[in-house]
């Protein structure tokens, strides 16, 4: 169906006709995206950072360029070192959290298209009410195609405000990400670092004890 063809039947149908179809095309996307900008950034594990970081240093210190050589390129440590037990431990944290962080630039992302996508049809209705308005011959169509203009302008400026508030949330993500990943991409052998799966578990929660 056409555009002219959906302006048609909006102005030959009751106000709630048009509401429905303005409810269908934004979906949940704006409820999704307002919620997602609620949500506070991810904060930067300074402890972990700095804890990874020190042992870096003291292995490096510590073993000789064959030795780094051999563990960087086979996974054969020519010396067990305790320092090492401790990086797998801490840099399984850290990729973790790294996960985390580029999960939620996917899901920024996602919203950012789909608000785009949303405008675009808002855009392409709003052209088709312009379009129409030259071939009014009484004012009752006017008013309406006026009043229904309106809200079109407004629901495009609320999206359109939106998606700047999340392109910058995810551009301050993508600046944490890329902190973490240099970080990540420090540890040797970081490849074969396991996902520590409880801290990708949302927190239980807690029931309230029923009182008699």
């Amino acid at each position: 169906m056409t555009i002219n063809s959906y302006v048609d039947q909006i102005l030959d149908s009751p106000a709630h006709v048009f509401d429905k179809i303005i409810d269908k095309l934004i979906g949940r996307n704006l409820q999704h995206a307002k919620i997602e900008l609620k949500r506070h950034l991810p904060e930067v594990d300074i402890v972990l950072f700095e804890a990874i970081k020190s042992i870096l240093k003291d292995l490096h210190d510590e073993e000789g360029m064959i030795s780094r050589f051999f563990y960087n390129v086979f996974g054969i440590e020519l010396r067990k070192n305790k320092r090492r037990e401790q990086l797998i431990f801490l840099g399984s944290q850290l990729k973790t959290q790294h996960s985390k962080v580029k999960s939620e630039l996917s899901v920024a992302h996602r919203l950012i298209e789909r608000l785009a996508l949303t405008v675009i049809d808002l855009e392409r209705l709003q052209e088709g009410f312009h379009g129409k308005n030259i071939y009014f011959q009484n004012q009752v169509s006017i008013n309406k195609s006026k009043f229904f203009l309106n809200e079109i302008e407004a629901n495009i400026l609320q999206l359109k405000e939106c998606q700047l508030l999340l392109e910058s949330k995810y551009n301050n993500l993508g600046d944490i990400e890329k902190i973490y990943d240099t970080l990540l991409k420090k540890i040797p052998r970081y490849h074969e670092l396991q996902l520590e799966s409880h801290l990708l578990l949302p927190s239980p929660v807690k029931k309230r004890s029923s009182r008699r």
